[in-house]
């Protein structure tokens, strides 16, 4: 009790503070890409130990330094949206159980991002969040505290970059994202191709707030309780649950049968075997995937079908048109048309 207390205290005498699991996605981002951890703690004036076993409390300044140093030394300045990328619950403290609770409950993502607002004050100080809505759609507006900092660029690319994956780890489900905002200005090293692949959505900068929208629909998504990739004692059904998972966080690339069964930790005859007996194939999980998250981005994103296309793993616009059609009996375009005018 007494540890706990101190912590306590000092939480709320460092009025500036993330905690320390925050700064992991930091360092798994800076180490994917070939980045050494002690030039990183000499660059930060830390030490590779504080780095390995963070404090239970880290000042903002420290935060900030960490991120700077680790974009400077990979000459990386896209780092914030990789970190948000590489975020997970286990990273958000108190926060993230909760969020893990929500999610043993099947609650929806509308009860998720309640906890974050409620919550986030208690795992860091970097700004606060809010959820407006926007005609039909929703708006969660995250106002940044130290947006005139370095930093600031990282830091709200990396929120709202993890904002986005953490709900598409909770649902199971990639979020069709219709608009990212930033406040601050256009970068001069802006390519659309990455923040598209960061984002999965048309970003707009120098704007009046940090936000992502959303469709209003997507707040009922329920919660799914995704199993780990080990399948060491999982049955066959949820390897198959497994698999749709893995496939949905890796369309961009075209997953093939070989590779998820590696993330997964089996042999691609194994896997196989297992899928038969469940009555389905790789092949077929593929595509149920592919169709179900081209139906969602068709009717709740801005996004154009070639777009979709790309991000579903489709080299040609027209291989993917042939692929829906032949999945949902309609073209993209026709059945975006009768799916919207249904949910208008």
């Amino acid at each position: 009790m007494a540890s706990k207390s101190a912590t306590d205290t000092s939480r709320h005498q460092s009025l500036n503070f993330v905690v320390g699991p925050y700064i992991q996605p930091i360092l798994i981002a800076y180490l994917q890409q070939g980045g050494r951890l002690s030039e990183l703690a000499d660059a930060a004036g830390v030490s590779d130990l504080w780095m390995i076993t963070p404090p239970e409390i880290i000042a903002v300044e420290e935060y900030f330094r960490l991120f700077l140093s680790a974009s400077d030394l990979l000459q990386d300045p896209l780092l914030g949206i990789k970190t948000g990328q590489s975020a997970g619950l286990e990273n958000f403290d108190v926060l993230g159980e909760a969020l893990a609770n929500l999610r043993a409950k099947s609650l929806t993502l509308g009860h998720a991002l309640h906890q974050v607002m409620t919550l986030e004050r208690l795992v860091h100080r970097l700004g606060t969040s809010r959820i407006e809505s926007d005609g039909g759609n929703i708006r969660l507006i995250w106002r940044a505290h130290f947006q005139q900092n370095k930093a600031a660029r990282l830091v709200c690319e990396s929120v709202l970059a993890g904002i986005i994956h953490l709900a598409e780890q909770l649902t199971g489900r990639l979020i069709p994202v219709m608009e990212v905002c930033f406040v601050h200005s256009r970068p001069s090293d802006y390519h659309e191709a990455e923040y598209q692949h960061g984002f999965r959505a048309q970003c707009r900068f120098s704007q009046g707030n940090n936000s992502i929208m959303f469709a209003a629909d997507v707040l009922a998504w329920p919660l799914k309780n995704i199993a780990r990739p080990s399948v060491a004692g999982a049955t066959a059904g949820q390897v198959v649950d497994q698999v749709k998972s893995h496939i949905g966080k890796n369309l961009l690339n075209s997953p093939k049968l070989p590779q998820i069964a590696a993330i997964l930790g089996q042999s691609e005859r194994s896997l196989q075997r297992q899928l038969k007996q469940q009555g389905t194939s790789y092949q077929q999980l593929l595509a149920d995937v592919r169709l179900h998250h081209a139906q969602d981005y068709l009717q709740y994103s801005n996004l154009s079908v070639l777009q979709i296309s790309q991000l579903l793993g489709f080299r040609e616009q027209s291989s993917f048109n042939h692929f829906f059609l032949r999945g949902s009996g309609l073209s993209p375009k026709k059945w975006q048309e009768v799916n919207r005018a249904g949910t208008g």
